[in-house]
């Protein structure tokens, strides 16, 4: 057909078209692109029509009608594509978008979108692939860098990701999602400053952003940059009680005492990030023989959550439980790993797969009760347990708080973490335990022995500690140490130096407190061995506030060094108060700063006082529920009993007591 022809049936197809005779001129459209697949204005008049249609689904049936009839449309088959990725209808989308590469192997479009098919489907590694292939074509795209990023990101490659994070932002400064990611893995790497100059970039061009201002206010907490800070509480505090999705769980704990601000944030950020998802349907009754537990982690590694609480594996009464764990994180090859991979019946890793994947997987293992050991922490999935991975679903240690989700079904504590008048601000049923924190009675310091002249500290000086992530220093707790250190003339601060930043800000904050910065003393993060070790050279624990050391504070007890500490009302504010309630040292629990204060400085004034508190550890720390792991393992299993027993019968969760 002669160019003259085409140009003719175009205008008559126009024609028909404008005349309310639509069907009539899609029908010549089609016949003219089935003789001269390569006229591109019928091709975009087509999709054109296809996307005024009042539905995808409808818009869908003309482009499958224009390609039944033999039409090989490069730009029909991406249309098609496009609309069946909308939809979620992959297998389609994919046959659709490899359609358009059969007609031209270098389009850029189709290449970007059967990566992002792929990545939704869960299949990074073809996702990857294609991504690339398109960015051969391509590398000034924002949104495919950027998406290149994510999923390196979802194979933990973060140095990776940040090469395209920053390659995204180059392409287009105003690209704020890019922005956030590139701070994300920036602050993997503890690049806080950087990372802090990344959030703000991606504030200023969207502040609307739901938990980007508490990104950035977070951030700054872990530089121990405090400028501002107060007024920052108290829009942080408004924005929550207004029902602003303004800061994530985990940073306002570490700054606000309050179970009511913390359990609205929890539930704010379950709403926006973790609905409830109730697609897959509810799951079959079934019975086992043995009750079926699974615990779920990205920290199955050297970490505090598996430093607490490996022996529970390990020691599971194995003719009443089968446990499995399912394994989120990156892989690794250290010794807790082996010792986690040989404890478990069987070890899953899950990291590459989808929600849904995983989900069924539970399903399919007929997985009586899961156990979610991370919660709002780093490497969250909770997207798991929207879906309903088990018919009970338990939040334990990784978070310290309400989940503010409904479909947890418990939280475990004691009666010291969440007593009676504070009951009311956890959305989750409470196990209580007569113990809350688990503990691995197998952890041992090296036979290195450190010196305190090792650290430039005098063998006749005081040592006070926190080796605490420096997130939970407040300027308020760390004002009430310089005021201890003041009192306690010979006397240092043996602190955690988390990262640069964090120690050049606490010195020049101590500095014009009239502290001399060589008065903190900063340890660099040891072998597990050698960390505990350390506390050879320690007086004194003092706990942060309103976010309590929690392993921290187990390590420095298990080593015999006292813990002082302030207890508040919020959950992790009640941790260190519940440990040592186990080794029935109350005498260390304060209820004011004034108190906290004195108290350290009489410690550090009278040695006598403390080496009589030290013997007490000691004598306590053998018949305490603290570290008897036997007896903490039996209780849980006593718990999960009657969880599993109400469920069987169909009963609704409720508070159990041990």
């Amino acid at each position: 057909m002669n160019e003259a022809t085409n140009s003719r049936d175009y205008e008559q197809a126009l024609i028909l078209l404008n005349s309310g005779q639509l069907m009539a001129g899609i029908e010549l459209l089609v016949g003219l692109l089935k003789t001269n697949p390569r006229h591109k204005d019928s091709a975009q008049l087509l999709a054109q029509i296809a996307n005024s249609l009042a539905s995808k689904e409808q818009s869908i049936d003309l482009l499958n009608r224009c390609i039944e009839q033999g039409v090989a449309s490069e730009i029909l088959s991406y249309e098609l594509g496009s609309h069946h990725l909308a939809l979620g209808h992959f297998a389609e989308a994919l046959d659709s978008l490899k359609r358009v590469l059969a007609l031209n192997p270098l389009s850029f479009e189709a290449l970007h979108d059967l990566g992002a098919t792929y990545a939704l489907m869960g299949k990074k590694k073809e996702a990857r692939d294609f991504f690339l292939k398109a960015a051969a074509i391509n590398d000034q795209s924002a949104d495919l860098l950027y998406n290149l990023g994510r999923l390196y990101d979802d194979q933990y490659e973060h140095d990776q990701a940040i090469n395209f994070y920053q390659k995204a932002v180059s392409a287009d400064p105003l690209h704020a999602e890019a922005w956030i990611n590139l701070a994300i893995d920036l602050s993997a790497f503890k690049k806080y400053s950087e990372a802090l100059v990344c959030f703000e970039k991606a504030y200023a061009l969207n502040p609307k952003i739901e938990f980007l201002y508490g990104d950035c206010i977070y951030t700054r907490m872990r530089m121990c940059l405090w400028d501002g800070m107060q007024e920052a509480e108290h829009r942080l505090a408004d924005g929550i009680n207004q029902s602003e999705k303004i800061i994530s769980p985990l940073p306002i704990s570490a700054l606000i005492d309050s179970p009511a601000i913390n359990q609205k944030a929890a539930t704010l950020f379950a709403q926006c990030n973790y609905p409830g998802n109730p697609r897959l349907g509810s799951i079959p009754k079934h019975t086992n023989q043995k009750i079926r537990i699974a615990y779920f982690s990205p920290d199955f590694h050297e970490h505090p959550v598996s430093y607490l609480t490996a022996e529970i594996f390990e020691l599971h009464d194995r003719s009443q439980f089968e446990v499995y764990a399912f394994s989120f994180g990156k892989e690794t090859n250290d010794s807790m790993r082996q010792r986690l991979q040989a404890s478990f019946d069987q070890f899953i890793d899950i990291a590459n797969k989808t929600p849904e994947e995983i989900t069924l997987l539970s399903r399919e293992m007929r997985i009586d009760i899961v156990i979610d050991l991370c919660g709002y922490t780093e490497n969250a999935r909770s997207e798991i347990f929207a879906l309903r991975a088990a018919p009970i679903q338990i939040s334990y240690i990784g978070f310290l708080g309400t989940m503010g989700a409904d479909y947890m079904d418990y939280l475990i504590a004691d009666e010291v973490i969440i007593p009676s008048e504070l009951r009311n601000f956890y959305s989750e049923k409470i196990i209580y335990l007569p113990s809350y924190q688990a503990n691995d009675s197998k952890r041992a310091p090296g036979s290195k022995i450190f010196k305190k002249v090792d650290f430039g500290i005098a063998e006749d000086q005081f040592v006070f500690c926190n080796l605490n992530n420096v997130f939970k220093i407040t300027e308020f707790i760390f004002d009430a140490w310089l005021r201890i250190l003041k009192s306690v003339d010979h006397s240092a601060l043996l602190l955690f130096g988390e990262n640069p930043e964090a120690i050049s800000n606490l010195k020049s904050h101590a500095l014009s407190s009239g502290i001399d910065p060589k008065r903190l003393i900063f340890m660099e993060r040891q072998p597990r061995a050698d960390y505990l070790a350390h506390y050879g050279i320690v007086d004194l624990f003092l706990d942060t506030y309103p976010y309590n050391a929690g392993a921290t504070a187990s390590d420095a007890l298990w080593m015999g060094t006292p813990v002082l500490t302030l207890q508040g009302s919020s959950f992790p504010s009640r941790i260190a108060s519940s440990l040592l309630v186990q080794l029935n040292l109350p005498e260390l629990i304060h209820q004011s700063i004034e108190s906290y204060e004195a108290q350290a400085i009489k410690l550090g004034s009278q040695p006598h006082r403390l080496a009589e508190i030290k013997k007490k550890i000691l004598a306590n720390k053998a018949s305490s529920l603290l570290f008897n792991a036997k007896t903490f393992v039996q209780n849980l299993e006593r718990a999960l009993v009657e969880a599993q027993s109400l469920s069987a019968n169909n009963h609704a969760p409720k508070d159990i007591k041990i």
